[in-house]
């Protein structure tokens, strides 16, 4: 069995090592790493040159966005399976491995999502100053409608599909920047909710970070209200959605912390995770 990895990146050459690294570091070693660099400005391209194996792949391409990234290293790909990781997070040594036991163990797998580690960090000045481990949050059982009511956040890094999902045609929205992995997985779990696998073992690092160049960190509140409304729209005739709660409660809930926000009213949502946050300190 091949794994495909696939890692979208811009100007990261300063996180994209630690990527890299763990990737080298599987104890599987049948591997592609497909990297598409997406109109860097920085080092990234000399940085991944550094890392001298044949199984790394490099592309470049003018700025489009994750998702058209990840579409063109889709259409490079020759593994049996697809694995999704973000140049500023790192697969855990033992994921191949313990993913392709599960996969041979559950032969009509065609989608997996795997628990992780996740670490809030706050960064002042592009230094670190505080860490929370939110680990805790990652359940011990997922169904596919937890997904799609919105009882689980899904996330990228460290997901995996078999290359035939893609090969009936199912791509990403080059058009959505921001939860645009969930899009992605709602086009075609429906279709697959047979195929469906959670492995409740921590197979990645996910570093949700506030204070530096992460979309999703600084995103804002009318971001994430549009982005809810855009998810909804395109599958609210699934029948996995039906007797949702989130819409439209999180469409109107970041409209108004929006709209807060520009009357002064509201703080920034990462006070949530990090109240005693002072600026003027560092």
């Amino acid at each position: 069995m091949k794994f495909s990895i696939i890692t979208p990146t811009y100007n990261r050459a300063y996180t994209i090592t630690n990527t890299i690294r763990s990737v080298l570091n599987q104890s599987y070693s049948d591997w592609e790493l497909l990297i598409v660099d997406d109109g860097s400005t920085d080092d990234t391209e000399s940085t991944i040159a550094t890392a001298k194996d044949s199984r790394i792949h490099y592309f470049f391409q003018d700025n489009a966005g994750p998702s058209s990234a990840r579409n063109l290293a889709l259409e490079k790909a020759v593994g049996d399976w697809v694995v999704y990781i973000d140049s500023d997070n790192e697969l855990l040594s033992n994921y191949l491995d313990v993913l392709r036991i599960h996969i041979e163990n559950e032969p009509q797998t065609k989608f997996a999502i795997t628990k992780g580690v996740r670490t809030l960090e706050l960064y002042h000045n592009n230094k670190l100053v505080d860490i929370i481990d939110d680990s805790q949050n990652y359940p011990e059982k997922v169904s596919l409608k937890d997904v799609y009511l919105r009882n689980v956040k899904f996330d990228i890094n460290g997901f995996a599909h078999s290359r035939e999902i893609t090969q009936q045609g199912y791509s990403w929205d080059n058009d959505n920047y921001l939860m645009e992995d969930w899009d992605f997985f709602l086009q075609f779990a429906d279709k697959y909710r047979d195929s469906f696998l959670y492995i409740n073992i921590p197979l990645f690092h996910y570093h949700q970070k506030f204070g530096t160049d992460g979309l999703v960190s600084n995103a804002t509140y009318q971001d994430w209200a549009h982005a809810f409304e855009t998810i909804y729209q395109k599958h609210k005739d699934s029948p996995l959605m039906k007797n949702q709660t989130w819409y439209p409660q999180r469409v109107d809930k970041y409209s108004k912390l929006a709209l807060e926000v520009k009357n002064g009213q509201a703080k920034p949502e990462y006070l949530k995770y990090f109240p005693n946050f002072q600026p003027k300190k560092f």
